[in-house]
């Protein structure tokens, strides 16, 4: 079916193409495949000869593949060869860690292996811990905890002296300066390893991940090979983009419609939205058309046990609907879904891929539609479905010599191991040699003769936050009952006094928010409508540290203060605006680093356009930043104005967005005449003719795209390239 307001693609079912391991498999692992007829797809068997053989792995067949045996196999067929082995699995969420806990007792139970899985994070009890790093040979944790417990190694060298193999799960999710943080723990991991004798492998999973191999060895800074010949069946998938503004309707009624519909006809369905409050809203329509209808919303900030209750339902088919933010994107077993509905772009085509493959997860033919909203990016895919249905998985981007992250990882290194410069250069790199005199001369670390210690008074790893970013944690109060939590940026978004706060099908308006406490308390409401906040955000220069001349172009670099002011909130009826309260609020700031020029746009572009070719050439700039500063489009930010009173002039400024800095604005500056070459190159070699996602569109746009001139953009860059 293809119409403007519908496009469809069917992708066949296929059979599964199975495979016997070149290596001789154990009795044990043997005995229970066969127990359980069981044989091996292609990509398993691959895996499991990659695996024994002591090969660093990364595993990218697609969702629902069959990816846990295929890596788990041969590392507990290991552990049971070597009584001593112990194993690290790693998990970004910790409803995915409690997943994989039951897999591996289960196996563990089946094999005889006697590995005695256990989870080992902030949760665990500290009562319970001891006895974990004493007697468990298999350890789920995640990041985080990693981060923590490499500070106590002392507490854990017989698991470290035996470690033999480290898996990662779902390691597309470590990319940007998050990921380069990650890349540097994992270092600092495998050093510890090292003191200990151990040289532990690594098997990495994602299923949705370009340039693998080159990011697995970036990520772990060892060579891995890829595994990609999938041989898991594939049932019928049909993807629909279905286009409701094509007929009058607005994204959210399309898309409870939908659910609705396919609900009523027996389909399971999980539908993924890009907001907490979209997923509350559209739920909350689903319940008025289907009042004994099990549909229910998922997403960050439910209580523990609310969420695993809800996973639960919907595993067991007690539950026919679920509206999810992307806290469901990832390999939670939730049982076989017949049907996936993705309301507006995620932001990225791994989580597309991500969002549709949770649906025919049990050899049942699958339906996803991605249900386009009104903006620019939306509607580009739906004029051009091939550039949806064809896209590639972005190549996720790291920087082990941004030395804003290796400072704080040379540092927890000191404070976990001596620091011995001709030992340990080759897990942090040249840039370290930059680094330690700087930390010396600012009295963090000191040299002995058996290297550089820390020498702070407080545990560097309490310090060092992994994602860039902290702030507290909100609690919504109902009466004396916890509905819910928060972060601050969520808080200032959605918790304004007067916002309505959907929760499971309730709604509730914000009467205080109590900032000592960090608490948010609420009352109940009847009344029909939700409230949207009303927001600017500003930039100003506190400082101007240092002016690179490229040519006839200047490219200042210095602080910052990126301010977003709450100006109040629209309340909407039926997605109507009937009212508008005027708010005052303190604003959310942040300081940060940040580069901007200047440009002159006489002559070059009409009055009409500037506006939208400033706009165009920030969303271009930022978009080939990451090719050459080596980060991810998500860790900066922009803003472009055609007077901006501290710079005096029409300016485009692009910020980390990290409090303080990492270095990504100031190597930009530095850079900034390859950055802005490949930005007009984008834009200008784009065959669209007024912007697309390729060009000038972003899908983290606060503006919703516009205003954007693409011609105003192309004549902008390309006058400023002419000056370098």
């Amino acid at each position: 079916m293809e119409t403007a307001e519908m496009h469809t693609r069917v992708f066949e079912a296929r059979p599964a193409a199975h495979k016997l391991p070149a290596t001789q498999m154990s009795p044990a692992v043997a005995g229970y495949l066969a127990n359980r007829g069981i044989s091996l797809y292609t990509h398993q068997a691959d895996a499991y000869d990659a695996v024994t053989a002591g090969k660093n792995i990364i595993l990218t067949t697609p969702t629902a593949s069959g990816k846990t045996l295929a890596y788990a196999l041969p590392v507990f067929e290991k552990l049971m060869r070597n009584r001593d082995a112990t194993a690290l699995f790693i998990y970004p969420t910790k409803a995915l860690t409690r997943d994989q806990l039951a897999v591996f007792d289960k196996l563990d139970k089946d094999l005889g292996a006697k590995t005695r899985p256990a989870i080992y994070d902030g949760d665990t009890p500290r009562e319970s811990r001891a006895k974990i790093r004493s007697s468990s040979r298999v350890i789920l944790t995640n990041m985080y905890e990693l981060h923590q417990i490499l500070a106590w190694r002392t507490q854990w060298g017989d698991f470290w002296t035996n470690l033999g193999a480290i898996v990662i799960d779902e390691a597309h999710r470590y990319r940007g300066v998050f990921g380069s943080h990650i890349a540097l723990l994992l270092r600092r991991l495998r050093r510890i390893c090292s003191y200990y004798d151990a040289r532990p492998q690594f098997v990495l999973s994602s299923a949705t991940i370009g340039g693998a191999e080159t990011f697995a060895e970036t990520l772990t800074g060892l060579p891995a090979v890829e595994i990609a010949n999938d041989g898991s069946p594939r049932a019928k998938q049909t993807f629909r983009l279905y286009n409701p503004s094509a007929s009058g309707k607005s994204s959210v009624t399309a898309t409870a419609d939908l659910i609705r519909d396919q609900v009523q006809s027996g389909m399971q369905t999980l539908c993924f939205t890009k907001s907490r409050n979209m997923a509350e809203i559209t739920a909350m329509r689903c319940r008025e058309d289907m009042p004994n209808t099990g549909i229910s919303s998922y997403r960050g900030g439910y209580r523990p046990n609310e969420r695993r209750n809800i996973e639960k339902n919907l595993k067991e088919g007690d539950i026919s609907g679920v509206i999810s933010t992307n806290a469901l994107e990832l390999g939670i077993d939730v049982g076989g879904l017949d049907s996936v509905i993705i309301s507006g772009f995620p932001g990225t085509m791994m989580s597309v891929r991500q969002q549709a493959g949770r649906a025919g997860r049990a050899g049942k033919d699958a339906l996803i539609t991605f249900v386009a909203q009104q903006n620019p990016l939306d509607q580009y895919f739906m004029r051009h479905p091939d550039a949806f249905f064809d896209a590639p998985c972005e190549q996720p981007i790291l920087d082990l010599e941004n030395p804003y992250v290796l400072r704080d990882h040379l540092l927890c290194a000191a404070a976990e191991l001596p620091y011995r410069t001709e030992r340990d250069a080759a897990y942090f790199g040249e840039t370290a040699a930059d680094i330690l005199p700087i930390l010396k001369d600012e009295h963090l670390i000191a040299s002995t003769p058996k290297g550089f210690v820390y020498c702070g008074t407080e545990p560097p790893a309490q310090k060092v936050s992994l994602s860039g970013k902290s702030s507290g944690t909100w609690t919504v109060v109902f009466r004396n009952t916890v509905l819910e939590t928060m972060d601050e940026y969520q808080m200032f978004r959605e918790a304004y006094p007067g916002a309505v706060i959907f929760h499971q099908g309730e709604r509730y308006v914000v009467e205080e928010t109590d900032r000592k406490n960090l608490v948010i308390r609420v009352k109940k409401s009847q009344d029909n409508y939700r409230t949207r906040s009303l927001h600017t955000t500003d930039i100003r220069i506190l400082s101007r540290e240092k002016t690179c001349k490229h040519g006839s172009l200047f490219v200042h670099y210095g602080s910052v203060l990126v301010s977003t002011q709450m100006l109040g909130y629209s309340v909407l009826e039926y997605d109507q605006i009937v009212a508008t309260h005027p708010l005052e609020t303190p604003a959310m700031e942040f300081t940060t680093k940040a580069c901007w020029i200047t440009p002159d746009a006489e002559g070059v572009i009409t009055p009409a356009e500037i506006a939208g070719a400033l706009h165009g050439a920030e969303h271009a700039l930022i978009a080939a930043m990451p090719v050459h500063v080596l980060c991810d489009r998500s860790d900066i930010g922009g803003v472009s104005t055609p007077f901006h009173p501290d710079a005096g002039d029409a300016a485009i400024f692009i910020y980390d967005g990290v409090p303080g800095g990492v270095g990504l604005a100031e190597k930009a500056a530095a850079i900034f005449p390859d950055i802005i070459r490949l930005a007009r190159d984008m834009v200008a070699g784009c065959s669209c003719e007024t912007g697309c996602p390729s060009c000038i569109h972003s899908p983290k746009c606060g503006n919703n795209n516009q205003p954007l001139s693409k011609a105003g953009t192309v004549a902008l860059l390309s006058s400023l390239v002419s000056g370098l």
